[in-house]
């Protein structure tokens, strides 16, 4: 155990050939390997400033960094991923978590308790909401008209919408449909379409005409769906980011009266959740639009289902 002990994080990876660091790196998303990168590095500079090994980490050192994050007023789920990210850079070593030692998940229930695990959830941004807003006539205008029009209608997350292409958009006789290449809940890559369908309620603000409109506007036949805006609106071969998307559904929030600090990339997809089930859509329905494994997800975006069964019984 000590030569183990001894070795670096540089040494470990190093004595993995490149097709099994490769493969092993595969096994991620590059949104959630970007996530542990900025875990881990934080757990290093923790180490650090108090002449800790980070790598390999022992048990009582990742219990007390909980410990601190929980004294810094760290949600619990931020708690949890640090755990994560930490014992996800050992197992791809080959190495022993020290966050599945029983003295650390002891640690990580006393924290739960104490902290509670009530999340904070974004705001829903719904279709009503985009219809409020009235958009510049430009490139960046109808760029972020139909990505908002296509985020609420297709209930899409940020991740799936920085990766769209416009080769993968397909007129169908209800409206269109795009491929999914990858998402959270397919990360082994089989795809998947989503329809979008044309709008009989408000033609003026309909999705597919969003859409149609950008992509005649901007010309794109192939590359990112929704491209990053150089100077002078020049079409970048780059995708808006994820947290580009995060900060332009701020931006449609602050447009409608309402405060932008409630609201975050992933209120979109609530927004589509919550519009459809206010609506009286079948919840098996909602669940499959937005590509949920169980309808217990589902359920959890249903916000006034209770009012909605009690209105009219007093």
């Amino acid at each position: 155990m000590d030569s183990v002990a001894l070795i670096s994080d540089k040494e470990a990876n190093s004595a993995l050939s490149p097709t099994i660091r490769k493969y092993r790196a595969a096994s991620k998303s590059a949104e959630t390997k970007r996530a542990i990168e900025k875990g881990w590095r934080a757990f290093v500079a923790w180490c650090r400033e108090r002449e800790a090994r980070p790598f390999p980490c022992d048990p009582e050192t990742l219990e007390a960094y909980l410990i601190h994050l929980a004294e810094s007023g760290r949600k619990v789920s931020t708690i949890e991923q640090a755990r994560y990210a930490i014992n996800t850079r050992h197992k791809l070593a080959g190495l022993l978590a020290p966050g599945d030692s029983h003295q650390v998940k002891i640690a990580l229930a006393g924290i739960r308790r104490s902290l509670g695990t009530r999340q904070r959830r974004s705001a829903a941004f719904t279709l009503d909401h985009v219809r409020l807003i009235r958009f510049r006539g430009d490139l960046k205008g109808l760029r972020d008209r139909a990505l908002l029009m296509t985020a609420v209608c297709g209930g899409f997350r940020r991740s799936e919408l920085a990766a769209m292409r416009a080769e993968d958009v397909e007129a169908t006789p209800h409206g269109i449909r795009i491929f999914l290449a990858r998402s959270k809940g397919d990360q082994e890559g089989e795809g998947v379409h989503v329809d979008i369908v044309r709008s009989t309620v408000s033609p003026r603000h309909c999705p597919v005409e969003a859409l149609g409109r950008w992509l005649a506007a901007s010309g794109l036949r192939e590359g990112p769906l929704f491209p990053s805006l150089r100077r002078w609106n020049r079409i970048s071969s780059k995708p808006l980011s994820a947290e580009g998307i995060n900060l332009l559904v701020k931006w449609a929030a602050g447009q409608c009266g309402l405060d932008p600090a409630e609201f975050s990339g992933h209120s979109t997809r609530s927004g589509c959740a919550t519009y459809l089930l206010d609506r009286g859509i079948a919840i098996n329905v909602v669940a499959d639009h937005l590509r949920h494994k169980s309808i217990d997800t589902t359920r959890r975006y249903d916000r006034n289902a209770t009012a909605r069964a009690l209105t009219g019984v007093y």
